[in-house]
């Protein structure tokens, strides 16, 4: 399906560093199933950190952060999320976008808006100011402890897991903010003999549901990396003020994020089906003498009333998101999942 619409026409950035590194290479020579590079990339630096320069910092004197705070490990496992993610909410835009009939519905100028999410040069200049407030974080207020750390400080956060975290962040706030608004502004009609009674519409509220439990899964490996200690326990460290806060705007971020396209595409498919039940409710009057008298009610147009009848059942058949209530409860666990895990934290402590 993703064949017959390519929307990713601008380059990933994650792909780009693991193919400037040699990654892409390094699996098309590993035999079997190639493996996606950037998982080549993101591993290769996380076993350079856990397994030799954090090893060589227990054996010449220091512990090994692991020993130390085993929570620590779900960082590394929330950035092997990420690009997990990213592949997958790419690949489903792609797919949504197919599903929909893009390109059949709209011209060559406005298909522009729906071939990339972010521009590259947007996506670069945004990877420069992160890596700008990285550094300066660094050097002005945490300090570079020894030489071991100082590859972590120095590069593997800035060329290995912040890119995975913007082209992450850039893709989810494309699939939630811009695509159901660009799908509101080009009009898209809805597919009223859609058989799943989706108008059409099935592919992108998978597409916005399970990007948003993907987002619910990095916060709860977020919520495990903070919050580990208190959890284990393995030392005196609490969560302070900036934990709280950094993590109640990520669960906020994320209830905005799925509120807002949720309710956009409920207003896109509500505002044309009433649109049609309306037409087809104007046809009914035509072909009916005395419409509102149900005694004495004729038709005198057969046809018409039959075809208006008939359209109208399919119309009024078509649901709305979210239209069940497993899809409800689904995004009200991921919703309130994360929020009570801090809640039930902070009133332990």
């Amino acid at each position: 399906m993703s064949g017959e619409f390519e929307a990713r026409d601008e380059r990933n950035l994650v792909e780009y560093i693991a193919t400037l590194f040699g990654f892409s290479r390094l699996s098309a020579a590993l035999p079997g199933r190639d493996i996606y590079p950037p998982f080549l990339l993101v591993g290769f630096f996380s076993f350079l950190d856990v397994a030799v320069l954090q090893v060589y910092v227990h054996l010449t004197g220091g512990t090994h952060i692991l020993l130390v705070t085993p929570n620590i490990a779900a960082g590394y496992v929330a950035v092997l999320l990420g690009v997990y993610g990213t592949r997958y909410m790419s690949r489903r835009y792609e797919e949504a976008l197919a599903t929909i009939r893009t390109q059949e519905r709209v011209g060559s100028a406005d298909m522009d808006q729906f071939r990339r999410i972010f521009s590259w040069r947007v996506k670069v200049a945004i990877y420069l100011v992160a890596v700008v407030v990285l550094y300066a974080n660094t050097f002005l207020n945490v300090g570079v402890p020894n030489r071991v750390t100082a590859i972590n400080y120095l590069f593997t956060w800035e060329f290995v897991f912040l890119p995975v975290i913007v082209e992450f962040a850039l893709t989810y706030y494309g699939i939630h903010f811009l695509l159901p608004r660009r799908i509101k502004n080009i009009e898209f009609n809805l597919f009223f003999y859609d058989p799943r009674n989706m108008g059409g519409f099935a592919a992108v509220g998978q597409l916005l549901k399970r990007s948003y439990y993907i987002y619910t899964a990095g916060l709860v490996l977020f919520f495990v990396l903070v919050y580990g200690p208190v959890l284990l326990p393995v030392s005196g460290y609490e969560p302070g003020l900036f934990e709280l806060v950094f993590f109640s705007t990520a669960w906020f971020v994320g209830l905005l994020s799925i509120g807002y396209s949720m309710y956009t595409m409920h207003q896109i498919m509500s505002a044309e089906k009433e649109q049609r039940i309306r037409e087809l409710e104007a046809d009914l009057h035509e072909a009916l003498e005395n419409p509102y008298d149900i005694r004495n009610a004729k038709v005198v147009d057969r046809e018409q009333f039959d075809d208006a009848r008939e359209r109208l059942e399919h119309v009024r058949n078509t649901r709305v998101y979210p239209a069940t209530f497993t899809m409800w409860s689904q995004i009200a666990i991921s919703v309130l999942l994360p929020q009570l895990l801090q809640m039930t934290v902070q009133t332990a402590l």
